[in-house]
């Protein structure tokens, strides 16, 4: 059984440069872990319920995102080269880096994971 946070939990602008290991629990409502120095995710929780911010990092992948984001997924302001990793489920929208445009069509975004929003090209600043 999964442990449960039933609350919204705020990472963000900590100087992390891992996340701790939250891989076998399930946040209710929103996770936050942008404007840090992550350069993967290993360690995120298994299933955030509300919206996800991985924004302004230094991913290169989403390889440790959750399986499941019930709200909007912000992966934009990262260097991303690939998607590996990207949650099975995203409920809300999928927000990415302009630069990934030529990489990857949203049909083939949509291939890898089942968002219900729109898909989102970002600027990188």
């Amino acid at each position: 059984m999964r442990k449960l946070i039933d609350e919204s939990v705020d990472l963000s602008n900590l100087y992390l440069a891992e996340l701790f290991d939250l891989s076998d629990v399930e946040v209710k409502d929103h996770f936050n872990c942008q404007n840090n120095s992550l350069t993967n995710l290993i360690g995120a929780p298994h299933t955030v319920g509300g919206d996800f911010r991985c924004d302004r990092n230094n991913l290169t992948s989403l390889i440790g995102a959750p399986k499941t984001v019930g709200g909007n997924f912000y992966c934009n302001n990262n260097p991303l080269t690939s998607l590996e990793g990207i949650p099975k489920t995203i409920g809300g929208n999928f927000c990415i880096p302009t630069e990934l445009m030529s990489m990857f069509t949203a049909c083939q975004i949509r291939n890898l994971s089942n968002i219900i929003g729109n898909i989102t090209y970002c600027i990188f600043t």
